[in-house]
């Protein structure tokens, strides 16, 4: 009796466990792809997540939510609900999900909300956007973009060039081998490891970037910006905030402008600098300068002149040599 009861626990056990891991998506489907995949998943809702795999073969995990719960349903029922086009030809693979016209927001709470998981082939290039979710993508090495109006992005391990864009949230975006441009309404932005160039914009929010070689540009409405170990340029504008950082290597221009806030740099000693700097209060070592200089003005040529240096702020400004 005892082995009857403890091979029908374990029974139960294996069931509970299988449904535990059905329970994380709806359907899946799978697409075999070329060696050059091309990716566009739309949802009105919901979240994204693509991660590359190994293979050449796209698998598509559908998770239907209602009332925060998932559903246990087949394709042919949620096309019931909702429009699901989808078109895979060669390497290529498009996936839209809409409402129907006769949906509305008398019915808002009661509707089936379609997040996706995506594990694709590493060398994939794709175009992801929802309306109201989240986007990550990790690990693919080719041009990606991302666009969400009311959500967080998250990008890691990237092969290629990265566009990604949010309305409202916060930007997340580490090693990526290409140039990023990153743009938000309201909400951060983080920036590491970037070997291309970088623009990160923000209406209201900070601005960190980390350990970037190129053309750096950071906007922002109002918010602080943070640069650590850049290597290159950097132009960085916040209206309402401070500004603070280092620079390994000054190969092209530095610019820093904020109307409220304190500027605080450190930049490789024995430069050339072509030195323009507004303050209410300057704190600048100058060497072999030639121009005019008081309290609150610097414009001048440092060490024979050479890369432009433009700081301005009504606060401020410190400039150190390392």
């Amino acid at each position: 009796m005892k082995i009857i009861a403890t091979l029908t626990s374990m029974f139960i056990l294996v069931v509970t466990l299988c449904n535990a891991q059905d329970n994380r998506y709806s359907f899946k489907e799978s697409y075999e792809l070329g060696s050059t995949p091309q990716i566009s998943v739309s949802s009105s809702d919901g979240n994204i997540e693509a991660v590359a795999f190994g293979g050449t073969k796209a698998d598509v995990f559908y998770i239907v939510t209602k009332h925060h719960k998932v559903l246990n349903i087949s394709r042919e029922e949620l096309e019931k609900e909702l429009i699901l086009e989808v078109v895979h030809s060669g390497s290529s693979l498009s996936i839209v999900v809409k409402y129907k016209d006769n949906f509305n927001s008398f019915n808002w709470n009661d509707k089936m909300v379609v997040s996706f998981r995506l594990q694709l082939p590493a060398s994939s290039a794709c175009d992801l956007r929802t309306s109201d979710g989240n986007i990550s993508m990790k690990g693919l090495n080719n041009t990606q973009k991302c666009k969400t109006s009311d959500g967080d992005l998250d990008l890691s391990d990237i092969g290629g060039s990265v566009t990604a864009a949010t309305s409202d949230g916060n930007i997340t975006i580490k090693k990526v081998s290409g140039n990023v441009e990153a743009k938000t309404s309201d909400g951060d932005i983080r920036i590491e490891e970037v070997k291309g160039n970088a623009g990160a914009t923000t209406s209201d929010g900070n601005i960190t970037v980390t350990s970037l070689s190129g053309s750096t540009t950071a906007k922002t409405s109002d918010g602080d910006i943070v640069f650590r170990d850049l290597t290159g340029s950097l132009n960085a504008t916040t209206s309402d905030g401070n500004v603070s950082g280092n620079l390994l290597q000054l190969t092209k221009e530095l610019t820093i402008r904020t109307s409220d806030g304190n500027i605080t740099v450190a930049i490789p000693d024995r430069l050339g600098l072509d030195l323009d700097i507004k303050g209410e209060s300057l704190d600048i070592p100058l060497s072999n300068f030639s121009g005019r200089s008081d309290e609150r003005v610097i414009r001048g040529k440092s060490n024979g002149g050479g890369i432009p240096v433009n700081l301005s702020t009504s606060g401020n400004v410190r400039l150190t040599y390392r």
